[in-house]
Formats: structure tokens, sequence, C-alpha cells
């Protein structure tokens, strides 16, 4: 759910004011059917759950086009707290569903440039202490057989490959935020 919420937050931040029908479609234009697994259906859960818990509030309601009125809805304070937080929790936990991450890599020129740098190396650092405990260090003594199927220990080698992937990743992202490849919060370009 926290990549659905994160996404949907963000949306309305973005256009200041949404309707459902609105986010679905910024959605879909992004393809975040494909790397969010965003369903139309989900929006609109979301979009009722996060009004339930004061994230977003109901600020009108429009003629549909040929079906119900719709309602529009602006973030809350607590709404924005809540964004920022889910961007910068979701790209310091190196545990999260890629679909979150998927989701906060969206937002982060919501944020300042330093602190996405510091939060992708803080990433790096969870990865480095997943990848140690997936692949001990190649002076590790052999461990006796435990009765592990050979398949069981190629599939941790695929993980431990994923794992190696990832922290690539992060520190190319982490080097092009630093190199200004990236607009950010704190950019004179983005204030108006």
């Amino acid at each position: 759910m926290s990549a659905i919420r994160m996404l949907v937050l963000g949306v309305v931040h973005q256009a200041g004011q949404a309707h459902g029908y609105q986010v679905r479609r910024e959605l879909l234009s992004w393809r975040a059917d494909d790397w969010a697994k965003v369903a139309p259906g989900s929006i609109y859960q979301a979009l009722r759950t996060l009004t339930k818990h004061g994230l977003l509030e109901p600020v009108a309601t429009e003629a549909g086009d040929g079906g119900p009125e719709r309602t529009v809805y602006t973030l809350t304070p607590d709404g924005e707290t809540e964004l920022l937080h889910l961007v910068r929790s979701t790209i310091t936990d190196a545990v999260r569903d890629p679909e979150s991450l998927n989701a906060a890599f969206a937002f982060l020129h919501l944020l300042r440039r330093p602190e996405v740098v510091d939060l992708f190396h803080h990433r790096v650092r969870a990865l480095w202490a997943r990848l140690v405990q997936v692949e001990p260090p190649q002076e590790a003594p052999p461990q006796p057989d435990d009765g592990t199927p050979p398949q069981v220990t190629a599939l941790m080698r695929l993980y431990a490959a994923q794992i190696r992937a990832e922290i690539d990743w992060a520190l190319d992202v982490a080097g092009r935020v630093r190199d200004g490849e990236y607009a950010f919060a704190d950019d004179v370009t983005n204030q108006a």
C-alpha cells in the first residue's frame, strides 16, 4: 500500500488539487501500472483511505463527463508530511518492495539535493549489510553440509548479484544527484 499511497499523495501534491480520474490519468501517463503495479481501483481506495486518515481533504466536486460527480482533493499539512516521510524512509529502507522504491524515486525532486545524496548513501550502507548476510566474505570457512538443496545456493547467488547491482545503481544515482543531473527543491531554477 505504501507505493500507491505515495503516488496518490504525490500526484495530488503536484497538481495542487485533483480528482480520482486526474490522478489515474496522470499515473497511467507515467506507466505506473507497469513499474508500481497500480490498478485503477487501488487509486480510488487510496483516495478514500487517505481522506479518512486526514492526509487528503475534499475541497470541491465537479461534474463528471457524463458520469457521476467527481470529488476534488487537496493535500493537508499532515499529507505533505506523510508524503515526504514516505519518500525518505523508502529510499533508505533497503528491504522495501521495488514498487515503493519506484514511487519514491518519482518524487525525489521534492527533497533537497544534499539530503537525497545522503539518503542514497544510507541505502548503499543498508544494501552492503544485506549483502554480507547473504554472501559471507570469501575467507569464511566452508560450512558443513546442512542439507540445503543446491538450487537454493544458486538462488542465493542470484539474490547477492541483485543486491550488488542495486548498490551500483544507488551509487550511480547519488553521483548524478551530486553532480546536478536532476532538479531538486533547493535548486534556484525550481523556485519561482
